[in-house]
Parts: C-alpha cells; sequence; structure tokens
C-alpha cells in the first residue's frame, strides 16, 4: 500500500471506463463527468483534509496495481462515521484483496483512531462487496437513500471487532 500519486489516474482509467465496475455509481461519478484524475485528486484532498483516504493496492508479486483501499471520513444521516472503502480493477475481482486491504485498515482503524465503529456504505445491489463486508464481520439493518444510497449501512463495533478478533 502507498499513496496515490497523480499519475496513478493512468491505471484508474481502466476502472472508470468499465461499465461493469461503476454500474452503481451515481451518473455525477461517472465519466465524462467524473474522470480517473478527479478520483485521485479527491482521494489526495482527503489525506490534506482528514489524513485518511484511500491508498493504492499494488499486488507485492507482480508490482501491479490493484486497486485502492482506505479509512475514509463520511457523515451518514448526520453522523460522523469511519467508513472503511475499496475498489478493485476488476481484472482483481474474486482474489481476496478487497477482503484483505479491508481487514487491514480495519485493525488499524480501530488501533489508532479508536472508533466506536466502522461501517461500509455499499449499494443495495453490490453483492460481491457485501459478502466481502459480511465476511469481515459486518452486519446490516439499515438503508440510507439520500446522498449514499440506495446504500446499505453495514457495522462492525469495536467490541465485535474484539470478538472476532480473539477467535483468529
Amino acid at each position: 500500500m502507498r499513496p496515490l500519486l497523480l499519475e496513478d489516474s493512468k491505471y484508474w482509467e481502466e476502472f472508470m471506463s468499465s461499465d461493469e465496475a461503476t454500474a452503481l455509481f451515481p451518473p455525477n461519478l461517472k465519466p465524462p463527468h467524473f474522470t480517473a484524475k478527479d478520483w485521485i485528486a479527491r482521494q489526495r484532498k482527503r489525506y490534506e483534509d482528514d489524513q485518511l483516504g484511500s491508498l493504492a493496492l499494488i499486488e507485492k508479486e507482480s508490482a501491479d496495481f490493484v486497486g485502492m483501499s482506505g479509512l475514509l471520513k463520511q457523515e451518514v444521516e448526520g453522523s460522523p462515521e469511519i467508513e472503511v472503502g475499496y475498489h478493485l480493477l476488476p481484472k482483481f475481482w474474486k482474489k481476496g484483496y478487497a477482503r484483505e486491504a479491508a481487514l487491514y485498515f480495519m485493525k488499524f482503524g480501530f488501533a489508532v483512531l479508536k472508533p466506536e465503529s466502522i461501517i461500509s456504505l455499499i449499494h443495495i445491489d453490490n453483492i460481491p462487496s457485501q459478502r466481502v463486508a459480511q465476511a469481515n464481520g459486518l452486519t446490516t439493518n439499515n438503508k440510507v437513500i439520500e446522498n449514499h444510497g440506495p446504500a446499505y449501512v453495514y457495522r462492525i463495533s469495536v467490541e465485535e471487532w474484539a470478538k472476532t478478533r480473539s477467535r483468529q
């Protein structure tokens, strides 16, 4: 993992140009309204503003750019939250990278930021990402429609996190 660089937009173009990868994105976050360069710049602004944001995921063996993952400050229904997010290039889907990255950032988040819980905002039709969240111990009982939706809020509390870690 490393901070995203503006030149990473050349790799992120593959994601942004994939209809499958962006199918569930709102139109304002898709090309031509929102580009790979915009996406990278948005994360870099998060680094400055929040000291959080998505980092580049680089495959150790090949040094290939896999995607990005990290912790983000979000506001959900008026409450501040810490979200673990992940977006991978389609050729790296179903290889365990999203789960591994999310676990890493959740561990970091609970140890360093010490939130009461960590969430993932996941589109209601994004079944693969919902499976990643469930495999990492997050559960949902809340749907958010406005400004994140339609999305489920998956959540794991610090107590639930401690229980799942003690069983491993």
